[in-house]
């Protein structure tokens, strides 16, 4: 029997990018192979509508399987699902769902219904998404009842951790109650890191978060509302775009941390093997440096916002780049020196009397 992993994306501070990142993780999970159900549990329904449903006012949602009331009550999730695309289904929302929490006596078992309609699926999903509305109530105490795993969009904003730790103790609650623990991650959002400050929200983060910060970050891109006026995720707007690239990634790491592997491009379908053939992983180890950047001639050899590397622990910087089959020739700018991949032993001579650092794609 197919095991169930549900994931909330939760924080109650709005413009996060919390919709945005529940829409287009759970399309880019679908799009590497797991059938994955998308859970709109905002009353304000963004998800729903941003994935081009306009539901009527009678029409099914989650409210229906959640409610008490007979003239109003569906008994499974199956009743209210939409099919949004290949292995991609939704669960829709509806201004009701506002109203609910008045309809229940027993908050202590009231608290576990959507984990309860979950259990009853009879064809389960590999994944669950649940878009979590952006307030600490009954609902979102339901959709952390029901998770194994809480995503917390954090952008790089003056208040970006604002929030955070009451819902770290919405969390506690449930693991003393409920004896259930999910595991939380940090996860940076409408990430532009041409700035100093942002570099220094990105520390208090990893400085409230720890291990917890997801590597992936979601970078600010124009192609978001592009896809949400089109009602389509951006893996389906353009699988190419900064955007997608950035939720099939995160799709990905989601993948190796919940199952402990990697998506097999043999066992996934030809947008997983498009993803291992063009993604390539650079580091380097420049303890105590400011910048460290990334060039080559797959960039034009530019310095600029785009190339730099994100520091990790202990000195190491890093960057991830998709790259086609090909020969690149490439180098580390390290707070302003030109440096080759001391990883690397592919050296070639350059015009300029110097080496350059080789990397073949085949």
């Amino acid at each position: 029997m197919t095991e169930t992993h549900a994931i909330a994306i939760s924080n109650q501070k709005g413009g996060c990018g919390k919709t945005t990142t529940a829409v287009n993780l759970a399309a880019s999970l679908a799009s590497l192979g797991k059938r994955t159900l998308l859970i709109d549990l905002d009353p304000q329904a963004h998800a729903t509508f941003g994935l081009g449903v306009r539901g009527e006012r009678n029409t099914p949602s989650v409210y229906n399987v959640l409610t008490e009331q007979p003239d109003r009550k569906k008994s499974f999730l199956e009743d209210v699902i939409i099919p949004i695309d290949e292995r991609f289904d939704l669960v829709p929302s509806h201004i009701l769902l506002s109203t609910i929490e008045q309809e229940f006596t027993n908050k202590e078992e009231s608290v576990s219904k959507l984990h309860e309609a979950l259990k009853s699926l009879s064809f389960p999903y590999e994944y669950v998404v649940i878009d979590c509305p952006p307030s600490l109530g009954f609902l979102t105490f339901n959709a952390l009842r029901a998770a194994q795993t809480v995503l917390v969009p954090v952008d790089l904003g003056s208040f970006a951790l604002m929030g955070v730790d009451k819902l770290l103790s919405m969390v506690e609650l449930i693991r003393v109650r409920l004896s259930h623990t999910p595991r939380i991650y940090a996860l940076p959002t409408l990430v532009d890191m041409r700035t100093r400050f942002a570099k220094r929200m990105m520390e208090e983060i990893r400085g409230s978060f720890g291990e917890h910060v997801l590597s992936t970050p979601i970078h600010q891109t124009v192609k978001v509302r592009e896809s949400q006026a089109q009602g389509v995720p951006l893996v389906r707007l353009d699988e190419k775009s900064r955007g997608a690239v950035d939720h099939l990634l995160l799709a990905q790491e989601i993948l190796s941390k919940t199952q402990g592997v990697r998506v097999s491009p043999a066992l996934n379908g030809d947008r997983s093997a498009a993803l291992s053939n063009f993604l390539r992983e650079f580091m380097f180890r420049a303890q105590g440096a400011r910048e460290v950047h990334l060039v080559g001639d797959f960039n034009h050899w530019q310095v600029s916002p785009e190339s730099l590397l994100w520091q990790k622990e202990g000195g190491v910087w890093q960057k991830r780049v998709f790259l086609e089959r090909g020969r690149y020739r490439y180098k580390f700018v390290v707070d302003g020196k030109w440096l080759t991949d001391p990883q690397n032993d592919l050296l070639e001579p350059n015009p300029y009397g110097g080496l350059d650092s080789v990397l073949e794609i085949e």
